[in-house]
């Protein structure tokens, strides 16, 4: 018995998106990885678009189907990183809390090796769409995007609405990325002193964080005492 020739094609055409999808999809991501690897190469303001064509096997017609230009294509690999942050330091049971925050803090810091070209991109992101003058229109359509990243579930905006410690957690968080970021991008040497360890300078900022979250959390812990 033959099944309905309709349903027959309605199928083919299903298969055909379900197809093209995945080619877009693989291209999509073709793309990233050649730029990723450009990117950590060479640094960002030294790569153009057709450098990131002839990197991923495709015209610069090709690329620009995907991508409009290289801001877009920084900004996706910026989202990319903090996702692999995310992925290996967040469990997903972290709550927005001081105690929360110091869990996620002292992941982040332990896992540097691991993590050492994420937050050298970031720093190199940073600086050339972040550090502009804060009126300019790029670094402003850059904030509104990351503004939008969800970490354990939530974005920096309903951090800071849903707990009373929710800018202070933000500094710390942005004080604990920006470390990273500088100590990745400027290799084993900081701007102290350079004989000292990479692996004594993650255990002296890692004790200075937690130290100061402990503070908060003894304050905090006095404030509720006081109020029963």
């Amino acid at each position: 018995m033959h099944g309905d020739p309709m349903n027959k094609a309605i199928s083919k055409l299903e298969s055909n998106r379900q197809k093209g999808k995945h080619q877009v999809d693989d291209q999509r991501a073709n793309i990233l990885d050649a730029a990723e690897k450009l990117f950590l190469q060479q640094g960002l303001e030294n790569t153009k678009m057709v450098d990131i064509a002839a990197q991923a096997g495709i015209t610069k017609v090709t690329l620009y189907r995907y991508f409009p230009n290289r801001d877009v294509i920084a900004l996706e690999i910026h989202v990319r990183m903090m996702n692999k942050i995310v992925a290996l330091v967040d469990s997903g049971d972290q709550d927005i809390s001081l105690k929360g925050t110091k869990k996620l803090a002292c992941s982040m810091i332990r896992n540097f090796d691991e993590l050492r070209d994420a937050y050298r991109y970031m720093g190199m992101f940073d600086s050339l769409y972040l550090d502009l003058t804060p009126g300019m229109a790029l670094p402003q359509w850059t904030k509104s995007q990351l503004i939008a990243f969800t970490w354990s579930g939530v974005t920096l905006d309903e951090a800071m609405r849903e707990d009373p410690q929710g800018n202070r957690l933000i500094m710390i968080m942005s004080t604990v990325i920006w470390f990273l970021e500088k100590l990745a991008l400027r290799g084993e040497l900081t701007w102290s002193d350079q004989a000292i360890p990479l692996e004594e300078h993650l255990k002296s900022f890692e004790e200075m964080i937690m130290g100061y979250i402990d503070q908060l959390l003894r304050i905090q812990d006095l404030k509720e005492v006081r109020s029963t």
